[in-house]
């Protein structure tokens, strides 16, 4: 297995609580995808799990190759979670082509959060046969 990309990101939560009370549903249905927006309708703390899918999304975006440089649609990468609730990204559309013509196996990613932070890091890796 070959570590092929390492992206991070920050959100200040605020910040983002701030982004949602401006712009609503619209900012959510422009950025997250029903299943992410189904699951953290679960959660106590909506905005701060909200901020580290954000962050997620984000480095994700870094982690591919060319991904930080040419325009990804915020649906085409999805992250959810597992029966263990571990986060996982899912690709689509262009992020998913990117994922095909780089030969990537897949994307790691993990999220933690303080009050006023929400991290997220990705790996993208590559087997090679």
């Amino acid at each position: 297995m070959n570590v092929t990309g390492i992206g991070i990101d920050a959100v200040e939560i605020e910040r983002f609580k701030k982004a949602l009370d401006q712009w609503g549903e619209n900012f959510l249905k422009k950025i997250f995808t029903q299943k992410e927006l189904e699951y953290a309708g679960t959660k106590k703390s909506y905005s701060m799990h909200m901020a580290g899918k954000f962050a997620a999304k984000e480095a994700v975006k870094k982690t591919l190759p060319n991904g930080a440089e040419i325009g990804l649609n915020w649906s085409d990468i999805e992250i959810l979670n597992g029966e263990d609730g571990k986060p996982y990204a899912c690709l689509h559309g262009r992020a998913a082509s990117l994922m095909k013509k780089f030969n990537l196996s897949r994307v790691y990613v993990s999220i933690s959060h303080t009050e006023k932070l929400a991290i997220a890091n990705a790996i993208g890796v590559k087997n090679d046969a």
